[in-house]
């Protein structure tokens, strides 16, 4: 959870090596840390020394050692997201601590590995000041680091008395490997690093393995060439694995010719990187075509819980005939995909055309859009830069493809709460111009169980009206009235109860934003359209209050119970007082710990049956701050979330929730841009259930502010939208669940993933209610049923859990079957 405005940020003292007040000398210009030596390696530290290490190796871009950092597994017990080094000054690995003088310091990064994510450095100075930035990290690529004198200084830090300078790499599934050389001190700008390149491109040329890639490569694509036959469409695809096979053989060529530059080696590089992803997509195509020679284009299905790229990378096929499985009042999604048969295809359009089993079904089908998304740090994973999937088009009616794309459909199906078990058939038919319709067949298996429809996992997800007002122009009271409720509704039907953690008329996000009550009118309005379960009656902000100032605090407390008591007194008088809770201190440390125990104190002499929910930051719950009795709700971010604690803490009648934000990427799920899916739907659906967390918090569903998004304000353009897809801190994503479409709100993946995971999280719970009530069930049947509730065939814990959809669909399958049997013994 982090919000401009109404964010509060901890500071972390980090001392260094280098007491304040220490005079360094100014350094001349050159490079002066070039680890030569072991010694050169003293009072450096990494994030996690038992699983990563550095070291001196032969693998230089200036000298004759480089130092290789070695990043252990996500995995690894105690791993954080990403592992770091420091360099800290006063010690042989930070020589020069005063960078004054100087235009740039500059270094050398690059990995052999086939490894492309986003890592961060990091520059602080002795008087805790700090500056960072994103570097990029490509698959076998040299990354020359430029950090500008003038930028790091305009951030507050004293360049002349450096603490230290960390950089870090996040990790993956299996051990990454990365090299740091040639920190130097530069006075011009731009400055000739051609031979640093050039030495780079020899290190990566002796340590990836390129012929074992292009190896590979060229079995692939003779593989390829044996499937197609002799009409124009094969033809035309023969041409194209043609094309990559001499591509392969150039490479072949080049690698064998000896020694390159940087300036040669960089194109090579890119040549095989483009060939690893130019193969697997041709073969997509190539597979679509086997399955109907007579066809005028591919049209192949893929999981709902994964993304088809439109450009670039290949998707995994679930075939041409695909299958769910939906319990009663359930929704369901599958993609297919429109692939071109190496020619463009224009005006394509898909419309549902039968669908089996009057009224018991019901189906849409809406192309996918992409936005450009360029990942950032906080992802810690390896991301698609480019065009990626995500906004649900239901506003276009045709689209044209290229001819080297790919066009996913979204085919959403909601079975009838009525409906009658068994295997129904939806039948949706794809067009284009000058071409022979094609139809995809999708079977939908109901089960006979019936699910409860509203989320039995709480929400409590900001959603702000005056940014829908805003980027649409709405100023008439009554159209903006119109506005909040259509979202409202859209939001009810995607299992997030409305709600306001910021409770303001205005942006939250802008400066001295107004708090106010949330009025009975829209408590009224949402017990009536949707249901009650629970409203946010006032945000307590601690932004308020003066943290090195305490004497002031009461009276600002004071004027809180001034309005909660006119709030609840209007909660009372029209029955929904008992519904109400306040959320306050916002992500609140330090002092501000204890200003909160002062507000939460005085809030429950006036109003004891009134719980209390925050964000602030106390591993403990309440134990180590006094604040136990006085919260009710704990919601700690969800990468701070201990279990034991959370036990403990329901143990004494209180909630523990959990909330992901942009500071919680991989190895936990998040919803960023550009995350598989299946993240979105395993978090709230069986990890919530697993951990037992009563609900989930999220500052923001529709952080489009126009500041951001001036140049395309709506989602309302071609399926290649030109909307920007960075939110938060240039964060694709974050904030943002969904879209503003032409004519209101427009989902996405990721929002029909979150509704899919929440309805599993109602099987979980439909099923342990079954066993309660079930007291005859078979010890084998009861002991099965009570190994899928710890949803351990797909979660481990928050940090590892499977991301492949078939295993999850198989435990989900089990999980409907095992209630369905259960069902059959009542």
């Amino acid at each position: 959870m982090r919000k401009t405005g109404l964010l509060l940020t901890a500071i972390t003292l980090v001392v260094g090596l280098v007491q304040p007040g220490a005079e360094q000398a100014a350094a001349p210009p050159g490079v002066f840390q070039d680890f030569e030596t072991d010694g050169d390696l003293q009072g450096a530290t990494v994030t996690l020394p038992q699983a990563d290490r550095i070291e001196r190796t032969a693998d230089p871009t200036h000298g004759s050692s480089s130092l290789k950092f070695t990043v252990g597994p996500s995995n690894t017990p105690g791993a954080s997201a990403s592992s770091g080094i420091n360099l800290y000054a006063g010690t042989p690995s930070l020589p020069v601590s005063d960078w004054s003088g100087h235009l740039v310091l500059g270094f050398d990064f690059f990995t052999e590995r086939d490894y492309t994510t986003v890592g961060r450095i990091t520059v602080r100075d002795q008087s805790n000041k700090a500056w960072g930035m994103d570097y990029p990290i490509r698959a076998r690529d040299w990354t020359p680091i430029t950090l500008r004198m003038t930028t790091i200084a305009a951030a507050g830090v004293d360049i002349s008395r450096i603490a230290y300078i960390g950089f870090s790499m996040p990790r993956s599934k299996t051990t990454v490997i990365g090299h740091y050389d040639a920190f130097r001190l530069v006075d011009s700008y731009p400055y000739d690093q051609t031979p640093y390149g050039d030495l780079a491109a020899a290190q990566l040329l002796r340590l990836a393995d390129f012929n074992g890639v292009l190896a590979k490569l060229d079995g692939q694509i003779a593989g390829l060439d044996k499937s197609l036959g002799h009409d124009p469409a094969d033809d035309r695809l023969r041409a194209q694995v043609g094309a990559a096979a001499a591509q392969c053989a150039e490479l072949r060529q080049k690698l064998a010719a000896g020694p390159m530059t940087y300036a040669q080696y960089q194109p090579f590089n890119a040549g095989v990187t483009a060939l690893q992803r130019t193969v697997p997509r041709l073969s997509n195509t190539i597979q679509a075509r086997a399955h109907d020679r007579r066809a005028d284009f591919g049209l192949e299905s893929a999981d709902s819980m994964a993304l088809a790229y439109p450009k670039d990378l290949p998707f995994t096929s679930t075939g041409t005939a695909p299958a769910v499985s939906l319990t009663r009042g359930e929704y369901e999604n599958v993609q297919a995909v429109v692939l071109p048969f190496a020619e463009p295809l224009s005006g394509v359009q898909a419309r549902v055309t039968s669908v089996s089993g009057k009224g018991a079904l019901q189906a849409t089908v809406a192309p996918v859009g992409s936005l450009n998304v360029t990942p950032t740090n906080v992802y810690h994973r390896p991301t698609y830069a480019g065009w990626t999937p995500d906004p649900i088009r239901d506003d276009l009616t045709t689209v044209d493809v290229p001819a080297d794309s790919f066009q996913p459909y979204w085919i959403r199906l909601k079975a009838s709460p009525t409906a009658a078990p068994g295997t129904y058939h939806v039948t949706v038919a794809f067009s284009a111009a000058g071409k022979r319709t094609r139809t995809m067949t999708v079977a939908a298996k109901v089960w006979p169980v019936t699910v409860p429809d509203a989320p039995k996992l709480n929400t409590s997800f900001q959603f702000t009206p005056a940014i829908v007002n805003d980027i649409y122009g709405i100023t008439d009271p009554a159209a903006q009235a119109a506005a909040k409720h259509q979202y409202w509704s859209f939001l009810h039907d995607y299992k997030i109860e409305p709600d306001q953690l910021y409770t303001c008329p205005c942006i939250p996000s802008n400066a001295n934003p107004v708090i106010v009550p949330t009025p009975v009118e829209d408590v009224l309005y949402i017990r009536d359209h949707y249901g009650l379960r629970d409203f946010n009656a006032f945000y307590l902000w601690a932004g308020m209050l003066n943290p090195s100032k305490p004497e002031t605090w009461q009276a600002q407390i004071d004027t809180w119970i001034a309005q909660l008591r006119t709030a609840m007194d209007s909660y009372r008088a029209a029955g929904v007082d008992k519904y109400a809770y306040v959320y306050g201190f916002d992500e609140a440390n330090g002092p501000l710990l204890q200003a909160a125990k002062q507000t939460f104190a005085a809030v429950k002499q006036e109003f004891p049956d009134l719980p209390i929910m925050t964000t602030l930051r106390d591993n403990s719950m309440g134990v180590d701050t006094g604040l136990a009795g006085l919260v009710d709700i704990w919601t700690p971010q969800q990468d701070l979330y201990n279990q034991a604690v959370a036990e403990r803490t329901r143990a004494r009648g209180d909630q523990a929730w959990w909330y992901p934000d942009i500071a919680t990427g991989s190895p936990l799920p998040n919803w960023f841009n550009g995350y598989p899916p299946i993240d979105a739907r395993t978090l709230v659906g069986p990890m919530s259930y697993q951990a037992g967390v009563e609900g989930v918090l999220y500052y923001a569903t529709n952080r489009w502010l126009r500041t951001d998004h001036a140049n395309q304000l709506l989602v309302n353009d071609g399926i290649l939208s030109a909307w920007k897809a960075a939110t938060f801190n240039g964060t694709a994503g974050d904030g943002s669940m969904f879209y503003p479409g032409p004519n209101g709100p427009m989902a996405s993946i990721r929002l029909e993933n979150f509704r899919d995971g929440m309805e599993d999280y109602n099987l979980l719970w439909l099923l342990r209610q079954e066993l309660q009530d079930t007291p005859d069930i078979p010890p084998a049947l009861k002991a099965h049923a009570a190994k899928l509730l710890t949803a351990d065939a797909v979660v481990t814990d928050q940090r590892t859990f499977t991301e492949d959809p078939a295993r999850y669909r198989a435990w989900r399958t089990d999980v409907i079957a095992t209630l369905t049997t259960i069902g059959g013994l009542e």
